[in-house]
């Protein structure tokens, strides 16, 4: 019969390797593999192809783990310090930087999530409950400004600027139009303004 050391020792095992196999997704995704073969996966991590399936229920398993991981740890990294404080120069230039920030080490897996979120309601609503976050975040920063608007105004405002700073609008400037950083803060600093009504 098995010992709790034993038993420990299989648990801890059994979790670096399924960490493993979580790493090597991620990693492979943020090389632009989206979605790499299992047998690439299991190889990368250094585990058995079988034991990827041991880990994991199924591919859709590994994804949902693999954007869940990622957001668990990385979710920090859309805080906006001073958060709605300071002259709007600052505030769109700090909103801006957080937000290309997170796109360039979020896109891979945010592209598998785009297309895994029809089919698979939990990726859904994982992907709306970030939506709604950084909505939000986005009325606070702007909220000295926006405040100042009749309601109906500043919810078609909003609703320009949020399009403006979604993950498909955000790939469509860096992917389909090959813009850099520079180039892409240049287009959302303008369009914030534009919709701000200011110079």
């Amino acid at each position: 019969m098995p010992t709790g050391v034993e038993v420990d020792g299989r648990t801890a095992r059994r979790n670096r390797n399924k960490d493993a196999v979580l790493d090597a997704l991620i990693e492979m995704a943020s090389e632009g593999r989206a979605e790499p073969p299992i047998e690439d996966i299991a190889e990368r991590a250094g585990v058995s192809y079988r034991s990827v399936y041991r880990y994991f229920d199924d591919r859709t398993d590994l994804m949902l783990s693999a954007i869940a991981r990622v957001m668990g740890d990385m979710w920090p990294i859309f805080d906006i310090e001073q958060l709605g404080e300071g002259p709007l120069d600052e505030r769109i230039d700090r909103l801006i930087s957080v937000r290309l920030t997170a796109y360039r080490q979020l896109a891979p897996l945010t592209r598998a999530a785009v297309h895994l979120r029809a089919n698979e309601p939990a990726v859904a609503e994982g992907y709306d409950h970030v939506r709604d976050y950084l909505r939000d975040q986005l009325a606070q920063q702007l909220a000295p400004e926006l405040s100042v608007m009749v309601e109906s105004e500043r919810e078609l405002v909003l609703a320009s600027l949020d399009v403006m700073f979604q993950f498909e609008a955000l790939d469509y400037l860096a992917k389909h139009d090959g813009m850099d950083d520079e180039a892409m803060t240049r287009v959302l600093a303008r369009h914030i303004r534009a919709h701000l009504a200011v110079g």
